[in-house]
């Protein structure tokens, strides 16, 4: 199963894109944007293959072990207010989660691509080095960076933009759905009441979808 987490005000019973670019900060559009010079399509729409936790569903959780975050209170309001569609069969552009994580913080604090690129080679050589200076063994993504001949087409191409549980696409048509997971009566009946097919609506918590 794949999944997408949508705020209900943007929820249609029809084909949907990424949020409004107002609703991004400049932080999150520079990844983006890199994203889109690979993928084709800036921003993009995620999801997560399997895993719904990491769709942003109970970000008012995951906000509370990040170290910048802007707006706080609004995503965390924003987050109540969610639903959780489930689709069975979506062909996207490959974006391996544990990866994209790794390079966020490399891509979010320019907006040029070249700059990009050569930020993400000097920090990964630069993390190496440190590892060395201490003698400690390489262990995370650095380990698939090495792997890759420290190059950074090689890395992409092998170890990021690889299917593994996540995928992004430029668009997505809600209404295939094949499950519809909402917090409670009310959004039900607004889900219903937009064409959504009651089978397919379930009342569940959020907080003990995997």
């Amino acid at each position: 199963m794949y999944y997408h987490h949508k705020q209900m005000k943007f929820v249609e019973y029809g084909r949907v894109g990424p949020a409004p670019i107002d609703t991004y900060d400049k932080w999150d559009l520079r990844m983006y944007e890199w994203l889109g010079h690979h993928c084709g399509f800036s921003p993009q729409v995620w999801l997560s293959r399997s895993r719904s936790s990491i769709t942003g569903i109970r970000r008012q959780r995951i906000l509370k072990k990040q170290k910048y975050v802007s707006g706080a209170r609004r995503f965390v309001k924003e987050g109540r207010d969610s639903v959780l569609f489930g689709f069975d069969i979506i062909k996207g552009f490959p974006v391996s989660y544990d990866h994209w994580e790794g390079l966020m913080h490399y891509l979010m604090n320019e907006d040029n691509f070249d700059v990009q690129n050569k930020n993400i080679v000097n920090e990964m050589n630069d993390i190496i080095e440190e590892y060395r200076k201490e003698n400690l063994p390489l262990d995370g993504e650095i380990v698939d960076w090495v792997a890759s001949g420290c190059d950074l087409d090689n890395y992409l191409k092998n170890y990021v933009f690889k299917e593994v549980d996540q995928i992004v696409v430029p668009s997505l048509n809600l209404k295939s759905a094949k499950q519809i997971i909402c917090r409670n009566e009310k959004q039900k009946k607004v889900l219903r009441k937009m064409g959504f097919i009651e089978d397919r609506i379930k009342i569940r918590n959020i907080k003990k979808c995997q």
